[in-house]
């Protein structure tokens, strides 16, 4: 099977100097295909946050190295192959010559918050929107080809980022309908992003899906996303390396159990391979060949 996932907080793993405790394994894994985003991390209270920034990349591009695991510099025809994003790229407020460094450094999407509030918008646990900074920053990702990574901004947030946003997908989140956590997507968010051509990444997070029986959370949400008629916007973005997961799914050689499970519920092989892999690909060639 192919497997493309949109969210590993790795490199945040690799700074900490707990790369043994990683979920994420790119030497053993069982796919004959597998395509990662690694999210470069930073909390709300990062004292020098494009310092830390800096570093991480660094540090996750010595591990590819290290792994054999290739950076995807270009378009997706090279098969396997990392691919950066950044996740609360609130340093963008003291600069935002900032998303040239990020660019050329191979980031392809971001987020502008973490849960928190900035100067750009207002985070998860907030109910603010985006500020005319954070507007100003997304015209400028729209022009260089970034997408806007929605999944930690508040509600309201979110619906703007949508709007503004010429590439626009969410990450690693779940269905606020199954589960109403602040952190989740409402309908209205899930209905924009399939108007607008984005993706949504099923995260495994036990605490955002509503349990701990995540085979059976995570089919629930696919079955709602096609309720919706979101076949061709369904994805995964696990949040390895960033959350506690459930026994059942928590290392990368286990997400061949998960394509069983949902195929054993009836779900077709054909929907599978796009939920898993096709999906992504489709969305991120727009981006690569930007």
């Amino acid at each position: 099977m192919y497997y493309f996932d949109l969210h590993a907080d790795t490199p945040y793993v690799l700074d900490l100097k707990k790369e043994a405790k990683s979920c994420v394994d790119l030497i053993n894994h069982p796919f004959g295909r597998y395509n990662q985003v690694m999210a470069i991390f930073l909390k709300d209270n990062e004292a020098q946050p494009f310092n830390s920034y800096n570093r991480r990349v660094k540090l996750i591009k010595r591990y590819l190295e290290r792994c054999n695991f290739p950076l995807v510099s270009g378009d997706l025809k090279m098969g396997s192959g990392a691919i950066f994003s950044v996740e609360n790229a609130s340093f963008l407020a003291d600069d935002l010559n900032f998303l040239y460094t990020l660019k050329n450094d191979g980031v392809k999407l971001l987020s502008l918050t973490w849960n928190g509030d900035n100067l750009l918008a207002s985070g998860a646990n907030g109910n603010g929107g985006i500020t005319p900074l954070g507007r100003e920053a997304i015209r400028e990702m729209n022009r260089l080809g970034l997408a806007l990574d929605i999944s930690h901004l508040s509600h309201r947030a979110a619906m703007e980022g949508i709007e503004l946003a010429d590439k626009v997908l969410a990450t690693h989140s779940a269905l606020f309908s199954l589960n109403p956590h602040q952190r989740n997507l409402k309908n209205e968010h899930l209905l924009a992003l399939k108007q607008k051509g984005g993706i949504v990444g099923i995260c495994f997070y036990p605490l955002f899906l509503g349990g701990e029986d995540v085979f059976e959370r995570i089919y629930n949400s696919i079955e709602h996303l096609i309720s919706l008629g979101m076949e061709k916007n369904i994805a995964f973005g696990s949040d390895f390396d960033g959350a506690e997961m459930a026994e059942i799914l928590c290392k990368t050689k286990q997400v061949t159990n998960l394509f069983d499970a949902l195929h054993q519920r009836g779900l077709e092989k054909s929907l599978l391979n796009r939920v898993f892999c096709q999906n992504a690909i489709d969305f991120f060639d727009k981006i690569c060949n930007n």
